[in-house]
């Protein structure tokens, strides 16, 4: 058999030049498997979050492998193909070729060891993701068709550097004089950079998922259950929260939007640069409205009305809502139609009846998708009766056609 030569033209073995094309093969599966893992990720959203950061990795070392094994298979069945297809005239069958224990050996072991290290490694990393800082912000937060609502609370230690108690409302003064906390709701979540974030999560009528892409982040919403994810953001920004789980026909209502003036609707992850930011231009304000209470009842239920999660199924032009799932409330006041099929005296008495017992008297076209709103504090979806009267002050008002 003639031998290859090169170079020097001294003669080359055929298993040195087998050896030389599997350290070519092997470089061009490595580097592949490289490139594979190191451009995919542009495609994916910004790291927000420390969690991201080792998603990300992990990912990124499960796009190696499997990267490594696709050009592998991939160019064995291409030079198989190539190499041991029929030729011209060929009629005969191929070589009968019987087990190779060695290789089915090898083969089974190389994926087992693989399998055993990405199990291991993902293990660890779901270990520090689902671990909670112990400086973590606590907040609520309840999934329900169609909306999100985030609840922050606050004691007589947490109160803006400036109160006036003179001013503060008589009933907040008495709680917060006992210890107690007072809470208040967003539609939007708020933290700051660098802060540690654990959201315990409950859903009030079918199961959701909490899902912020920019976080990596993502936990179901499962009915009778607490739930809870942790986060810590390293990137001040706004991030768009998402329902991942089928829950009716307004399922796509629970993203936040852009509004059309630019404004955001809706639930998003607003992290601020710092905490004196997210004190001076969320907490502290929310807090002042819980403190100083508009005395005009319309006022009052303008601002109350918004800590609900109307927003998720109603219109109504004045806050900025763009819902379809419910009754659109623009003008509802002016409505005489929906006294004359329910029997109801006043406008008045029917917005009360139907925000505490939704379910009597529906709208035509609309389902019974609304919570119904309790008036005890040990009831789900709890409205005092203050925020109810507040609020039909205020829908008293929505006039027109």
């Amino acid at each position: 058999m003639n031998l290859p030569k090169f170079g020097n033209n001294r003669p080359v073995s055929a298993s040195g030049v087998s050896w030389v094309w599997v350290l070519v093969a092997g470089v061009i599966i490595v580097v592949g498997g490289y490139l594979i893992s190191t451009v995919t990720p542009y495609l994916f959203p910004p790291q927000g979050s420390a969690q991201a950061v080792l998603i990300d990795d992990l990912f990124r070392f499960m796009l190696f492998v499997g990267g490594a094994i696709f050009i592998l298979v991939e160019g064995l069945l291409l030079i198989s193909v190539i190499r041991y297809r029929a030729r011209k005239g060929e009629r005969a069958d191929g070589p009968p070729i019987q087990g190779n224990t060695t290789l089915e050996f090898v083969w089974t072991l190389i994926p087992a060891i693989i399998v055993a290290i990405l199990s291991l490694y993902a293990f660890v990393v779901w270990q520090q993701i689902e671990t909670p800082a112990a400086n973590a912000q606590q907040v609520g937060a309840v999934g329900q068709r169609f909306a999100w609502t985030f609840t922050y609370s606050f004691d007589n230690n947490m109160l803006p550097p400036e109160t006036d108690t003179t001013r503060v409302d008589a009933g907040v003064l008495t709680r917060l004089s006992e210890g107690s906390s007072i809470s208040f709701s967003s539609p939007q979540l708020h933290t700051w950079v660098n802060q540690p974030v654990t959201v315990s999560m409950e859903t009030d009528d079918v199961n959701h998922a909490f899902w912020i892409p920019g976080m990596r982040l993502k936990q179901d919403l499962l009915a009778g259950r607490v739930t809870t994810v942790s986060f810590t953001p390293i990137e001040a920004g706004v991030y768009r929260i998402v329902c991942a789980e089928l829950c009716g026909s307004g399922h796509g209502q629970m993203a936040g939007v852009v509004t059309e003036s630019g404004d955001l609707s809706g639930a998003w992850l607003i992290v601020h640069p710092d905490e004196a930011t997210y004190l001076d231009q969320f907490y502290y304000p929310e807090v002042e409205k819980i403190l100083y209470p508009p005395t005009d009842p319309v006022a009052l239920g303008r601002q109350v009305i918004q800590n609900y999660a109307c927003a998720g199924c109603h219109r109504l032009d004045d806050l900025g809502w763009a819902g379809v799932t419910g009754p659109n409330l623009n003008g509802v006041a002016s409505r005489t139609a929906r006294l004359q099929a329910t029997g109801i005296a006043t406008m008045d008495e029917y917005l009360h009846h139907s925000i505490r017992h939704p379910a009597d008297y529906l709208v035509p076209g609309y389902g019974n998708l609304m919570p119904q709103f309790n008036p005890e504090p040990d009831q789900p979806n709890y409205m005092p009766d203050s925020d109810l009267d507040a609020i039909v002050a205020y829908l008293l008002t929505q006039t027109g056609s």
